[in-house]
């Protein structure tokens, strides 16, 4: 099956996002979110394991394709999902898309991003994935 036009048909579908911040935040004159932002990049790991703990569990549910720029892994077996998510992290990769064909969601990750991004979350998936990030301590919301 080639996944390839479900992830661009995927990504055209309003987003949602996991996040540390519960709502955009506003500019400031003094640009404070620039200086908070690149404490929280110098110090991601709690992040990174919070994402890779709702992903990890999220996986306990659907089938997933976890795709790079250089390849596709159908239902990676465990240590080695956690080694491509921690290898986008450190910036290794640039990008993990996240196919869970079942109920046609995305997810992706950006290496220099602080959230990801869910594409298409409607239902008992949207459900699911707002209890998982919610006992994180992150927030899903509408991306704006």
């Amino acid at each position: 099956m080639n996944i390839y036009p479900l992830i661009e048909e995927l990504l055209n579908k309003k987003p949602h996002i996991i996040d540390i911040f519960p709502m955009t935040v506003p500019q400031k004159e003094d640009d404070r979110y620039f200086d908070a932002e690149k404490y929280f990049q110098r110090n991601r790991a709690d992040l990174d394991r919070k994402l890779t703990n709702i992903i990890l569990k999220l996986y306990c549910y659907y089938d997933m394709t976890a795709v790079t720029a250089d390849n596709s892994v159908k239902n990676p077996d465990t240590e080695e999902f956690v080694t491509l998510l921690y290898s986008c992290f450190s910036g290794g990769v640039s990008y993990v898309n996240i196919l869970l064909p079942e109920c046609e969601v995305l997810l992706t990750l950006n290496s220099d991003d602080l959230y990801m991004t869910v594409y298409n979350a409607h239902g008992e998936a949207a459900e699911l994935i707002s209890q998982l990030v919610s006992a994180e301590g992150l927030f899903f919301r509408r991306a704006e």
